[in-house]
């Protein structure tokens, strides 16, 4: 058993990003840590600080279960296929997987508020499949039986969303964490190597639509053109996550923490803006994210351990504003370029204490060739078409990332999804 347990201790550590390396000896359940969304991880895994349809952005940020509520009933994402985790090491049994929904619905009609209010729900899991393990017994060779290993979590969103010229989201997980490492302990040991945890997230995201709320307020039109207008968007992200007990296995004295994290970031998108049926359509942009990461365990040299409160070791001013760098912070930098709702090609790097490496990808969305099909077919304005229908009510995305950092285990580890949205109909 103790060859067993050693395998499925190798393997674990050696799963891990290197945006999760500096918490494999300073907490529990590490695989909460990886990006989940291929969108976000394109753009170096900055999904907490910017407005998103995406289903697996709830769990980076439950703070946009809010925002997307606001104008959206329903999005659903899942790896299409599980991602093959560390592919240089040949273990095809060791796969990642995500799968999320989320519902929403705006009030404002309802209950005819002079501003927007809505609120979501959605359900993701996060698993980790470590793979199929034999048990051997030391006093003698031979297998004597095999047992399978994982960790996964169960996540429950709920969201709120505002809106009166600025959006806010605010957001909880509650998770239902449960890591299966072995059956039984080793020979000097009794249990089974098996946890089971609770936890949750709180999030925040506001989104400030800066040339809106100027027209807006001042009712000055700034078109450039017949339906077409600049526009320029702030977010702000922020995250506690992973709050919880500790996590034992087989002897509590031994428990670890669970690793909670404090995230802040800023994200701004630029380009002009088109109509298309009833909805506005995104011609062309430039997106820019930063965004803070800090594990908020600190660990003392007799083994014990304590939290950190509010932001850690993140200086708001220094490291999300600024973009300084320091050795205790993970600092995520992203960009995104997007042409008609289309085409988005992303790329971002990393930089934490002794670790560094860069990620890349892109998307394709039905939903913006959909408003160009309407263009082409029937003009400018094609709301009673079933091309605007659509265009104006579904949209259907594929995203896809890679690690490309080439001195990590993670290089070359891709992942790829597939997002339905439906939007808010008028009646």
């Amino acid at each position: 058993m103790r060859n067993a347990i050693l395998i499925i201790l190798a393997a674990a550590l050696a799963l891990l990003s290197p945006a999760v390396g500096r918490a494999q000896g300073e907490t529990a359940v590490p695989f909460l840590l990886i990006t989940p969304s291929p969108q976000g991880l394109g753009m170096a895994g900055t999904s907490a600080s910017q407005p998103t349809t995406d289903a697996f952005a709830t769990i980076a940020n439950p703070g946009q279960l809010g925002i997307f509520s606001l104008t959206n009933l329903f999005n659903a994402s899942t790896y299409a296929p599980r991602t093959d985790w560390i592919p240089q090491f040949h273990l095809p049994d060791l796969t990642y997987g995500v799968t999320a929904i989320n519902a929403g619905y705006n009030f404002r009609e309802l209950l005819s508020l002079p501003f927007n209010l809505s609120a979501g729900i959605g359900y993701s899991r996060v698993s980790l499949d470590l793979g199929t393990f034999m048990i051997t017994n030391s006093s003698g060779p031979g297998v004597i039986g095999y047992f399978h290993s994982e960790e996964h979590s169960d996540s429950y969103s709920f969201g709120i969303g505002f809106d009166y010229h600025v959006r806010l989201g605010l957001g909880f997980n509650f998770k239902n964490i449960e890591s299966r490492l072995s059956p039984i302990g080793t020979e000097g040991e009794k249990g089974a190597g098996s946890a089971s945890v609770s936890a949750t997230d709180f999030g925040v995201l506001l989104e400030v639509p800066m040339v809106k709320l100027f027209t807006d307020l001042s009712g000055i039109s700034l078109d450039v053109a017949p339906r077409i207008s600049p526009f320029l968007d702030l977010s702000f992200g922020y995250v506690k996550a992973n709050v919880g007990d500790e996590v034992s296995y087989i002897d509590a004295a031994q428990a670890d923490p669970l690793p909670r994290t404090a995230v802040a970031g800023l994200g701004i998108e630029a380009g002009l803006m088109g109509k298309s049926g009833k909805s506005d359509w995104k011609l062309v942009s430039f997106r820019l994210a930063r965004q803070a990461d800090d594990i908020l365990v600190v660990r003392h040299e007799d083994g014990t351990f304590e939290y950190q409160s509010g932001l850690g070791d993140i200086g708001f001013w220094d490291n999300v504003v600024l973009g300084k760098e320091n050795n205790k912070v993970t600092m995520r930098r992203g960009w995104q370029v997007q042409v008609a709702e289309v085409l988005y090609l992303r790329g971002g790097t990393v930089e934490s204490p002794g670790l560094s490496y860069a990620t890349s990808g892109y998307s394709i969305c039905l939903g913006g060739l959909m408003k160009l099909i309407g263009l082409i077919t029937t003009g400018p304005v094609a709301d009673e078409s079933w091309v605007g229908f659509v265009a104006d009510h579904f949209d259907l995305q594929f995203h896809t990332a890679t690690y490309d950092e080439t001195h990590s285990p993670i290089a070359g580890t891709r992942s790829q999804s597939l997002n339905l949205v439906v939007k808010g109909f008028s009646f």
